[in-house]
């Protein structure tokens, strides 16, 4: 019933006249304002409800009150979609595991059924109802061949050594640096020593002097050859590659070294281990110990170094406590997994992404970029004060070992291996004129 007829049927009994009368003439005139002061009402209703807004600017302005800032590609259906997974994950309190979880779930299905994309394939199942948030992070059984969303507490991270890159990498005998680990365990160190000529790599050691953990390699890295001391499988144990080829039966490790002190073979672990790195600081040197049936005369030291010794500086070592410069011995690289505190990874696998024709255009950002920036962006506004959070789309990857191997084109002998004594030419006794006064003996 529209406000004419309203005002029609309020009347009294003898005003109630035809429908082209005057007096409904004029009453009309006064029920088209009204109708249009209802209309008006009506709008302003819908523009304070996220679900019924009709234009993008009064939605911006809602966005606003929830201090949202939306995106210069945002449309009414896309920012529509933000708004709401942020406002129901903020009533939930958006600081547990599960309301992060909720959030990112929900706001990934808005926005695929909003512009038609498929960002994360396995959500729907054929002729099914989709997936809901507590399956979506798990591999469903009857499709495991998806990989869920996943939302990692206090990821671990690869750490490099700064010091080392700083250097690039070349360390000299006796080289003493430190690295910190700021995680929240300890954790194990793994190693890249890359050989240098002549056989100046020989038997590397690397000592954490902090925690007594030494971890050495019985044998010569030949010149641009990479040795790989890493992982090799649960509790620390360790192998090693050296350009790929398994030399693991040549690494030794022990506990509880000291510098100055020497060790038996008994001290060392029954099978070799990566050398601990303990939370805060740890000190660390490169040591070249000389073995006995290893190959590597004047490129060791038999005896154990101390504490007290350094490579000889003018007007800073001590005469005895000092050993002449050798120059860097080794390219050596250091790396471990540190356990990032206060922080947390929310994973999204980017394997296949499915959009309309019509959203391809190349001038503007693509339908998935532009979901990755609008997730980013509200991760960010969500985790606690205090605490890091990321979010990592894992695409696709498939990794191809390529092995680069340098061979010199001349032959080097080692120190060990040369020829007894030096070679000479016959010598004859000397005559003017005769013999050459190179060769010649004169009496």
């Amino acid at each position: 019933m529209n406000s004419l007829k309203r005002l029609l049927v309020a009347l009294p009994p003898p005003y109630a006249v035809a429908d082209d009368a005057l007096l409904v003439r004029l009453l009309d005139v006064f029920a088209l304002e009204m109708d249009a002061l209802s209309e008006d009402v009506d709008r302003v209703r819908q523009t304070h409800w996220i679900d019924t807004v009709y234009r993008l600017e009064e939605l911006d302005k809602l966005a606003a009150l929830l201090n949202v800032r939306r995106f210069s590609w945002e449309t009414l259906p896309t920012l529509r979609a933000r708004l709401k997974a942020l406002v129901q994950a903020r009533l939930s309190g958006a600081l547990g595991v599960r309301e992060i979880r909720h959030f990112v779930y929900d706001y990934l299905t808005r926005v695929e059924e909003v512009l038609a994309c498929v960002f994360l394939p396995g959500l729907s199942r054929p002729g099914t109802t989709r997936l809901d948030a507590d399956q979506a992070y798990g591999v469903p059984e009857e499709r495991p061949r998806y990989r869920p969303l996943e939302l990692v507490e206090n990821p671990e991270k690869l750490r490099r050594s700064n010091t080392l890159l700083a250097r690039g990498g070349r360390v000299p005998y006796l080289f003493r640096w430190e690295e910190s680990n700021r995680g929240l365990a300890p954790t194990r160190a793994t190693f890249r020593v890359v050989g240098y000529s002549e056989g100046r790599t020989a038997v590397p050691i690397l000592v954490n002097r902090t925690t007594g953990d030494l971890i050495g390699y019985r044998g010569t890295v030949p010149l641009g050859r990479a040795l790989s001391i890493e992982a090799g499988g649960a509790d620390g144990a360790a192998k090693a590659l050296l350009e790929g080829e398994d030399v693991s039966e040549k690494l030794f490790s022990m506990e509880g070294f000291r510098l100055g002190t020497p060790f038996e073979p008994g001290d060392l672990d029954a099978s070799p281990r990566l050398p601990r790195l303990a939370r805060g600081e740890n000190a660390w040197i490169y040591l070249s110990v000389g073995l006995f049936d290893v190959a590597g005369l004047s490129r060791f030291f038999y005896a154990i170094a101390g504490e007290e010794l350094r490579e000889g500086v003018f007007d800073a070592t001590f005469f005895n406590q000092a050993l002449f410069p050798s120059g860097a011995v080794a390219k050596l690289e250091m790396s471990w997994l540190e356990t990032e505190p206060a922080s947390f990874e929310v994973r999204v696998p980017r394997y296949l992404v499915a959009e309309p024709t019509d959203a391809t255009d190349v001038s503007s950002a693509r339908p998935y970029q532009q979901f990755e920036e609008g997730l980013r962006e509200s991760i960010g506004e969500l985790h606690a004060a205090g605490v890091r959070a990321e979010v990592k789309f894992v695409p696709f990857q498939e990794t191809l070992r390529q092995h680069v191997r340098l061979r010199p084109s001349w032959v080097v002998l080692p120190p060990g291996r040369g020829p007894a004594g030096e070679g000479s030419s016959m010598e004859l006794g000397g005559r003017f004129g005769e013999t050459g006064l190179g060769s010649s003996r004169y009496n």
